[in-house]
């Protein structure tokens, strides 16, 4: 992480108006303009603490929120392969028909594009062969122009989302061991949802998997300038924080103010399906982190091999009462793509592992229908879950991702 200036504070501004209505009185007070955001109308600065108060009553700034620390959402590592486990939850045969044309088959999101905003990204065998499925790379960390990640979530993230098993054989291997072993197969083999999708890795977190929000609206609004250019679909957002870090007054904070919110919902209306990380801040109620509690987004929470869900994972309702999480997916000691050899696989669990899933789903949805909305992806995921016995709904929403 950067160090702040000394008598300094990040903040992020927001305008009433346009971007150059503040962008000077930002410069007159000694502030030091760290990133544009125009689609959110925002800047992020590096702002004098004494000058902070005055800029405030500037007529055309209609908000001042922190510049918070942003964090990956994992609980834990093995870093070795373990037996087998059973698939979470049950299965059943609704709608089977245009699933399995959906989720398998030529599809399984070719054409479509997922933005990961996480770690960075490694150049694992699942994802560089037998082609490069890496279509962007941008680092707002190091500004290294060549992929990597120095701590590893994002890689093992993007592996659940569009890994496409090449070191067990590819998609042959893998289908024949599905059509095996069904129960099993989700720990013996190692495949995303969306095999076929690219992705677009943005570094907008460190070493330890923290960063800033201003990093995160970057990487945003990055998205929002490029998402025509690589058809950008999906975004996957394994990271969460407390929306009361955004709070500078002490007066609680909104889902009106809250700058990741209001990122995820503005690339929302741009027509990209967010799929989000519930949090491992549970199992007390109201635990949801943002930007998960936006109604916008796909929230993802997570579920053991038993089909129950873990302490870990973040519950609702939201402040408004909104049921919180949508989904849930496997998050307990799930196999994906180790970012350290580049040829192996490696267990996390957490929600950010829970996620990744529904972002490859969303994405297969898209290439199947283009013309697909997010709130259509979302209800037809949200449909066809399957809801888990004994569990409250918001602890599991509509239930699990059926696939």
């Amino acid at each position: 992480m950067k160090k702040k200036n000394k008598g300094s504070m990040p903040v992020i501004i927001y305008s009433k108006d346009d971007l150059h209505s503040i962008r000077q009185c930002v410069l007159d007070n000694a502030g030091k303009i760290k990133y544009e955001l125009p689609f959110i109308n925002a800047l992020c600065a590096d702002m004098p603490v004494k000058k902070i108060s005055k800029i405030k009553c500037n007529a055309n700034i209609s908000l001042i929120s922190m510049d918070a620390e942003v964090s990956k959402l994992p609980i834990e590592t093995a870093p070795i392969l373990t037996g087998p486990l059973p698939l979470a939850g049950k299965k059943n045969a609704k709608n089977k028909k245009l699933r399995k044309s959906v989720f398998s088959g030529s599809l399984c999101g070719e054409g479509v594009t997922i933005a990961i905003i996480d770690t960075g990204i490694a150049p694992h065998y699942d994802v560089i062969k037998p082609s490069n499925r890496i279509v962007a790379f941008k680092d707002f960390i190091n500004n290294s122009m060549v992929p990597y990640d120095d701590d590893g979530h994002g890689t093992h993230v993007a592996g659940l989302a569009a890994g496409n098993g090449y070191l067990f054989g590819g998609t042959p291997i893998v289908e024949t061991v599905r059509e095996m072993f069904p129960d099993t197969c989700c720990s013996m083999v190692c495949m995303g949802t969306a095999p076929k999708a690219g992705i677009a890795a943005l570094k907008a977190l460190d070493y330890e998997g923290n960063g800033n929000t201003s990093d995160i609206l970057a990487a945003m609004q990055w998205v929002a300038d490029n998402h025509q250019t690589y058809n950008i679909r999906v975004l996957n957002l394994s990271l969460g924080i407390d929306a009361a870090s955004f709070d500078m007054d002490g007066d609680g904070m909104s889902d009106m103010t809250d700058p990741l919110i209001l990122g995820v919902n503005a690339l929302f209306n741009m027509g990209i399906t967010i799929v989000v990380a519930a949090g491992n801040s549970g199992p007390k109620a109201g635990s949801i982190t943002s930007p998960g509690t936006s109604p916008c987004v796909i929230t993802v929470g997570s579920i053991n091999s038993d089909g129950e869900v873990p302490d870990f994972s973040s519950r609702g309702p939201t402040a408004t009462g909104a049921i919180k999480p949508d989904l849930l997916a496997p998050g307990m000691n799930i196999l994906s793509l180790d970012a350290m050899t580049n040829k192996r696989y490696i267990r996390q669990s957490g929600t950010s592992m829970s996620a990744p899933s529904v972002a490859g789903a969303a994405a297969c949805l898209h290439a199947a229908n283009p013309k697909l909305t997010p709130t259509q992806v979302k209800e037809y995921l949200m449909r066809t879950a399957i809801p888990q016995a004994k569990v409250d709904r918001n602890a599991q929403g509509a239930g699990l991702l059926n696939l």
